[in-house]
């Protein structure tokens, strides 16, 4: 019987320590992503269902911030791309800054130089993004030594009541 218990340990010790550290149980908080001195910060949200005009779920869907790429245009407007379909884009004819990625929870940051810039995330694998009232593509200010704080959503599949 003291052999099969020492096997029995022997066996655990050998399976914890071949865990992967983030396959461990306590290890399944992520970390937010480290602030800039300067650049934006915000969320990457996915919003689906039907919303009032105080932007409330109303009927059966999810509020949710997702893991997406995120780039950083040169600030965009819609003489500068082609659209893809009603929501996404087809291609962006300005430059692209830079790129970062959202956390699990949809928290991003990154660092960018002072200036106006437009934000696009990947949607399965096409670009996603709003558009401003004046053409912009979802136009956004970095000051120096300042972060801006820009919140993303993903609401192509949301319906908004009167």
């Amino acid at each position: 019987m003291k052999t099969h218990n020492l096997y029995f340990i022997f066996f655990a010790v050998i399976l914890f320590t071949s865990c992967k550290e983030s396959q461990l149980p306590f290890n399944a908080v992520e970390a937010d992503p480290a602030e800039p001195k300067q650049g934006i910060k915000g969320k990457v949200i996915y919003k689906e269902g039907t919303f009032d005009n105080r932007d409330n779920l109303i009927s059966n869907g999810t509020v949710v911030g997702v893991s997406r790429k995120i780039y950083f245009y040169e600030l965009t407007g819609l003489q500068q791309v082609e659209l893809d379909g009603n929501s996404f884009i087809g291609t962006i004819h300005t430059d692209i800054i830079d790129s970062t990625k959202s956390d699990k929870s949809g928290k991003y940051a990154g660092t960018l130089k002072p200036g106006m810039y437009s934000v696009v995330v990947e949607e399965n694998e096409r670009l996603y993004t709003h558009v401003s009232d004046d053409g912009l593509i979802l136009p956004v200010q970095v000051f120096k030594d300042s972060v801006s704080t820009l919140n993303v959503y993903i609401d192509y599949k949301a319906k908004y009541s009167e």
